[in-house]
């Protein structure tokens, strides 16, 4: 191709061209401010729902100095009881961490239990059910008596082996787990009292 038909060709194409980048970055553009604003919108809903994170700052005045008051009863002794205590206490002691002289005790009883929840074709239990059911008190020191307290449970389940170390490992991942989801729910309901307290 000769030079001169070469710089007219790209004199008539080169606005074409231009026009087209410039529409597709346009839709890109047009796209991502769409995404943005969707976020956006969905922030809003929720904030304007009155949602919030659990531990976000300013959920309830005086609140993470609520959870750094209490201290959790550390179970002592031997027992399956008391090593589900033991899951749990570590599982709460994530969020209340008592610093200083404690304003209030929180005791906690674990008890859980297994059964068989699937049998296979050989009459053999193939997969188990556990349930941890825990009753917490919230004990005033300085007012000498329970201020609160209730139940709070989970319940997962996990496949049966052959193997009884298998089993014995699968127990303990399904005591923890089940400690982790009741633990959350005794740190919302001690937030949930502390809010009615604060409003009074």
């Amino acid at each position: 191709m000769f030079p001169g038909k070469l710089s007219i060709l790209l004199f008539k194409t080169a606005p074409k061209y231009a026009a087209q980048s410039f529409h597709e970055a346009r839709q890109k553009c047009g796209r991502g401010l769409l995404v943005l604003c969707a976020v956006s919108f969905i922030g809003l809903g929720l904030s304007a729902c009155g949602f919030k994170p659990l531990y976000a700052e300013g959920n309830t005045p005086g609140q993470s100095s609520l959870f750094s008051k209490i201290q959790i009863q550390h179970p002592s002794g031997a027992g399956a009881d008391n090593d589900l205590s033991r899951e749990v206490y570590n599982a709460l002691a994530k969020t209340l961490k008592s610093r200083g002289t404690p304003a209030y005790r929180l005791d906690i009883i674990a008890e859980g239990n297994d059964i068989g929840a699937l049998m296979d074709a050989n009459s053999r239990e193939a997969r188990t059910r556990f349930t941890l059911n825990l009753r917490y008190t919230l004990y005033d020191v300085e007012a000498g008596k329970n201020v609160t307290g209730g139940t709070a449970s989970a319940t997962t389940s996990f496949n049966v082996d052959v193997n009884e170390y298998a089993n014995l490992i699968a127990l303990e991942s399904a005591q923890s787990r089940t400690a982790q989801s009741a633990a959350q729910k005794i740190v919302l309901k001690l937030s949930n009292w502390y809010g009615l307290q604060a409003q009074k």
